[in-house]
């Protein structure tokens, strides 16, 4: 089984950002088949590039959804995307300086930070957006919290 594979698991009730889940894995799968195939970096760096930008507009539409309804992991969800991308600008980096270490592995390490990131951030915010009952009693314990203190 491909370990960048769209699963059933990852499905989060929200069409439109499944669809850019499924979109990024397919383009990682792509550039490891790439690579394996014996591409070199300069042959596949800007498929790379567009991976990482897509990547970062990614976020910034999870972002604004969540900003939009006023989600209590706001601030947290997006700590964890400032941290991926600062893993993921990481490894660009170490590839630029050193092409020959850009390999199937590290692209399925990459994967496997996404994944990671959609199964344990994506999927908990996703849930209250797909919620509004639990979202607004997520919103209604965190005013709470904050009036106690």
């Amino acid at each position: 089984m491909d370990g960048l594979a769209w699963q059933a698991a990852f499905v989060s009730g929200l069409a439109e950002i499944d669809q850019e889940h499924q979109a990024l894995l397919a383009m990682l799968q792509q550039l490891r088949s790439a690579i394996a195939a014996g591409a070199t970096f300069s042959q596949v760096k800007s498929q790379l590039l567009a991976c990482a930008s897509e990547t970062q507009r990614h976020f910034q539409h999870e972002e604004t959804l969540m900003a939009a309804a006023n989600h209590p992991l706001y601030l947290s969800h997006r700590a964890a995307h400032q941290n991926l991308l600062r893993d993921l600008s990481g490894v660009l980096e170490e590839v630029q300086e050193h092409p020959t270490k850009l390999t199937p592995e590290t692209i399925e390490a990459i994967g496997n930070l996404v994944l990671r990131h959609i199964r344990e951030e994506d999927l908990p915010m996703l849930y209250l957006l797909t919620h509004p009952e639990e979202l607004a009693r997520q919103q209604a314990a965190e005013l709470t919290a904050e009036n106690v203190f």
